[in-house]
């Protein structure tokens, strides 16, 4: 199990500086841990002897018994040399190497009575010499485990004879507890592997925490000389806070001045802007004026029916401009009502296929005329809104003869109309001139176009999509335009707040039917 340093950079420059601090403290961890073990061993040894006097060779017992008291007495006088010696970091290293070998043949003398001792003819006596190799491999575990590789030495001699000749014997048992024996020892190995992992990083982050309280003792002494540093500074800042007073009064005696300047200059904006309304209204009144005369004068002209080419000609183009002129002062006017507040909405429920059919009826002309392939795609389900059916027709109209004026000759336009749980959406999308990205965050403002060259003389004022934009909102909507840039189409969506229940859809088949 690794635990995660302070950072990386810190781990790795820790392990560095400390690697021999941490060995010395494994190896000293190792050797207090010795008394523990030579009892323990000691111990085993004498309750294995005594169980297997009957059962095994008494005079290879008595020598297996005084190899293990050589072997508690060798490492006994190696703690004793090593704890007089008390070594430092640097001398550590031939210290583990004694101990590693104490280890080891240790490890051999179980390994050795584990085979040489196993009692051929009683399960019994067996299972006991499994379960004391067992009991010392788990009690290694804990005692070794904070040095690497010493519970390696000592797991592997020991299990190892014991295992192999339980294997040769033969039988499902026999082979049973062969396959136990290895999994005890791999689990064994793991478990040693994580407690060394532990130890390791306890002894690493111990010589951090050192650091750190040097560290930290130095910090302070530098603290202490910033402070008195920071007091002749202090000392220096109030003259100075002084001085910056005197210069916020003189600032501030400027900015009011300034404020009022501004003050008056937005008054003065606010009236141009109520003038520059009032003349927009008082302008489309002026100009609706001359149309009516010039459109009676059109009818005549075709009850007429002149024979001359160039006459009914330029009676076509006479009623062309006057039916364009005639939009441009409608949406002049519908602006100018809405900026002013005065336009008002004839709410009620509708049937959303009936006003796109309004629109689409009054846009077809302009489509057709410059020839382009309208694709209109309706859910086979009818979707209800509120609102006023004239407004949002001319909502729709208006995105499509946009997207006509936009779209040179032989495009293609696309209307789309989805629905969620919440709102119905409607998308016009064409494939003609797109919309530069630094415009497109201004395509709804008054008097925007997206293309304002003479070839796109027909395009109108600009006002169009405002009033889309501006009976949307009134709408309780929400209206959005998308493009990848010039020449790559564009694409305008409306979103519109649904509403359900059979009350709406027989306002709303009385409002179609009206």
């Amino acid at each position: 199990m690794r635990f995660p340093s302070r950072s990386g950079c810190d781990g790795k420059e820790s392990n560095s500086r400390h690697t021999q601090e941490i060995r010395a403290a494994q190896i000293k961890l190792l050797y207090q841990q010795v008394p523990s073990g030579l009892i323990a061993t000691a111990i085993n040894a004498a309750i294995v002897v005594l169980i297997l006097w009957q059962e095994a060779s008494r005079p290879l017992l008595s020598a297996w018994l005084l190899a293990i008291g050589a072997s508690v007495y060798a490492r006994y006088r190696l703690l004793r040399a090593y704890a007089r010696a008390n070594p430092t970091s640097a001398d550590a290293t031939p210290w583990a190497r004694s101990f590693l070998l104490g280890v080891a043949a240790n490890g051999v003398l179980w390994g050795f009575a584990g085979y040489f001792l196993f009692v051929e003819h009683s399960y019994v006596h067996q299972l006991f010499l499994g379960f004391v190799l067992g009991g010392m491999v788990a009690g290694a575990m804990s005692t070794l485990s904070p040095f690497p590789k010493a519970f390696s030495l000592f797991l592997l001699p020991t299990l190892l004879p014991y295992t192999v000749r339980v294997l040769s014997h033969g039988g499902d048992v026999h082979l049973a507890m062969g396959v136990m024996l290895l999994l005890f020892a791999s689990l064994m190995w793991m478990i040693s592997e994580r407690l060394h992992a532990t130890v390791a990083e306890s002894l690493r982050l111990r010589f951090d925490n050192l650091d750190l309280v040097s560290d930290l003792t130095s910090a302070r002494d530098r603290q202490k000389a910033v402070n008195e540093a920071l007091a002749v500074e202090i000392a220096e800042k109030q003259r100075a806070q002084c001085e910056l007073q005197e210069s916020c009064e003189k600032l501030e005696q400027r900015v009011r001045e300034r404020t009022e300047k501004l003050a008056r200059s937005e008054q003065a904006l606010r009236e141009a802007n109520r003038r520059k309304d009032e003349f927009l209204a008082l302008l489309g009144h002026e100009l609706r004026n001359p149309l009516a005369p010039i459109r009676n004068a059109v009818q005549v002209m075709r009850k007429l029916e002149p024979k001359e080419p160039k006459l009914r000609w330029a009676r076509d183009i006479i009623d062309r401009q006057a039916d364009h002129l005639a939009r441009l002062v409608d949406d002049l006017l519908d602006v100018s009502r809405i900026v002013q507040g005065k336009i008002s909405l004839r709410p009620s429920t509708l049937d959303l296929a009936t006003v796109i059919d309004q629109a689409v009826e009054a846009s077809r002309p302009l489509i057709d005329e410059r020839d382009h392939d309208l694709l209109v795609t309706m859910p086979e389900r009818h979707f209800l809104v509120r609102g006023d059916r004239v407004r949002l027709a001319q909502v729709v109209s208006n995105l499509l003869n946009n997207a006509a004026k936009y779209t040179d000759a032989g495009g293609k336009i696309w209307l789309a109309v989805e629905a969620s749980e919440t709102r119905v959406s409607i998308h016009v999308r064409d494939n003609g001139v797109g919309i530069p990205k630094d415009l497109l965050p201004h395509i709804f403002d008054l008097f925007s176009q997206a293309d304002q060259s003479p070839v796109r003389a027909q395009g109108g004022l600009g006002i169009g999509l405002t009033l889309v934009k501006r009976l949307v909102e009134m709408h309780g909507g929400e209206v959005e335009a998308r493009s990848a840039g010039p020449g790559q189409g564009s694409e305008f969506s409306i979103h519109l707040p649904r509403v359900f229940g059979q009350m709406d859809e027989m306002d709303a088949i009385r409002s179609n039917a009206g």
